[in-house]
């Protein structure tokens, strides 16, 4: 190895799994230097994303379970990382005690307590320790990289502490790779983190929807380190959703997408943080349906929608053109599924055995790259389905309820996305 030049061991360590390159760092000095240059970084990430686009052009998709707590399931994809293996299990743990999955069967007894990921951007998370609670990270699960954010401003006067909020994190890619040249380019990427209060007025404003055209926003830039408030306007108004409704946040290419009542909050925090947009629910479907049984994420690069529809007991799918207008791409009849082939009693609370609530097939997440792949869940079970052969199939369980199981679809980049260093401003970095 010391005879072979730098640019021959960029090649070797440039085609072995990212788990297999973080243990070189330590084999020696050399090694460490070589494998921390842009140079090995851009080589890597070329390599690794050939590999990427023949797999997802071939047949075989694979995916990994991987239950960071009772709550939260990830469904993870990439081509660099045996996710399989319980060495190589994501886990949360690194945050603190409130992350640590061997505690959650203690936290979880108390009401909103347990912690949560509040979104996913690039490689990068955004988690709190408690539902409602102001403490936010933002960590990078392969690195155990991590920094934790100043507390948010406090609420306007007559709004309680504790009232839902909408939140929302985008980050930019840290590298991109262009076809044509096949040449990768780093790059000085940053993060936002968006906060607002979604609920006003009386209990029947707030079942039927509240529209409001105005909003004050709390905007974190990893830039500065700091909070900012924006009055942000909506020309068209948006209505907000009951709190136990609200869906995950997207984040697509730098643009927020928010649940709404009847539509899409549509937000971008980096070049038009003065305004948004609404983009309406598909009208060839029911807003229930959608809130209910419902998913919006993204799939082969784009934003789609898909939900399980009651009357028709069928799964939809949508996708959202360049014009803001959805496109259905499947209506499919899952064979039926009996709850009681969905329940496993051993899973539920003692003091709520009693209390199954049948919430019908769900829509959960969809497979980035491949298309015809969706996620769902009935009561306990959680199933993979393939909107173009009709065929489903039972692959794993979690705990009952239709906001208590938390599923995200992971697709990591190929090289881990650092985070934005920001030490400057006051806040704490950890790496482990």
């Amino acid at each position: 190895m010391n005879n072979l030049s730098d640019d021959l061991l960029i090649e070797i360590w440039s085609r072995v799994p990212y788990k297999t390159v973080v243990r070189g760092k330590s084999i020696s000095k050399r090694f460490l230097a070589l494998i921390s240059q842009p140079q090995f970084i851009e080589r890597f990430i070329l390599h690794h994303h050939t590999i990427f686009q023949q797999m997802k052009d071939g047949e075989i998709q694979k995916w990994y379970f991987n239950f960071i707590s009772n709550r939260k399931l990830l469904i993870s994809f990439s081509p660099n990382l045996n996710l399989s293996t319980p060495q190589n299990q994501i886990s949360l743990s690194f945050l603190g005690r409130k992350f640590d999955t061997k505690l959650d069967n203690i936290i979880r007894k108390k009401h909103l307590s347990y912690s949560r990921i509040v979104g996913l951007s690039n490689g990068l998370f955004l988690c709190k320790k408690t539902t409602r609670g102001r403490v936010y990270h933002v960590c990078n699960i392969l690195t155990k990289d991590w920094i934790k954010l100043p507390l948010p401003p406090p609420p306007r006067r007559g709004h309680n502490k504790r009232d839902r909020v909408l939140e929302g994190f985008v980050c930019e890619p840290y590298y991109r790779v262009e076809e044509n040249t096949k040449r990768v380019t780093l790059k000085h990427h940053k993060f936002r983190v968006v906060r607002f209060l979604c609920f006003e007025g009386t209990t029947s404003e707030i079942l039927w929807g509240i529209t409001k055209s105005e909003f004050e926003m709390a905007i974190f830039l990893s830039e500065t380190g700091q909070w900012s408030k924006k009055n942000v306007s909506c020309k068209n108004g948006f209505s907000f959703t009951q709190s136990a409704l609200l869906l995950p946040v997207v984040a697509h290419e730098g643009i927020l997408y928010f649940m709404g009542r009847t539509s899409l909050l549509k937000y971008d925090p980096f070049d038009k943080d003065e305004q948004c947009d609404i983009i309406s629910f598909p009208s060839d479907s029911s807003s229930n349906d959608i809130l209910f049984n419902g998913h919006v994420g993204v799939c082969c690069g784009k934003i789609r929608m898909s939900c399980f529809c009651t009357f028709g007991t069928c799964v939809k799918a949508w996708e959202l053109e360049k014009d803001y207008s959805w496109r259905l791409l499947h209506v499919v009849c899952f064979p039926l599924q009996l709850v009681r082939d969905c329940v496993v009693d051993d899973m539920l609370m003692p003091e709520r055995r009693g209390e199954i609530v049948d919430m019908g097939m769900q829509v959960r997440a969809f497979h980035p790259y491949d298309g015809d792949v969706v996620f769902l869940q009935r009561a306990h079970r959680i199933f993979v389905g393939n909107l173009k052969t009709n065929k489903i199939e039972g692959v794993g369980y979690g705990i009952h309820g239709f906001q208590s199981l938390q599923i995200i679809s992971v697709d990591l980049p190929l090289w881990p996305t650092p985070i934005p260093s920001i030490r400057k401003h006051g806040l704490s970095r950890i790496n482990v």
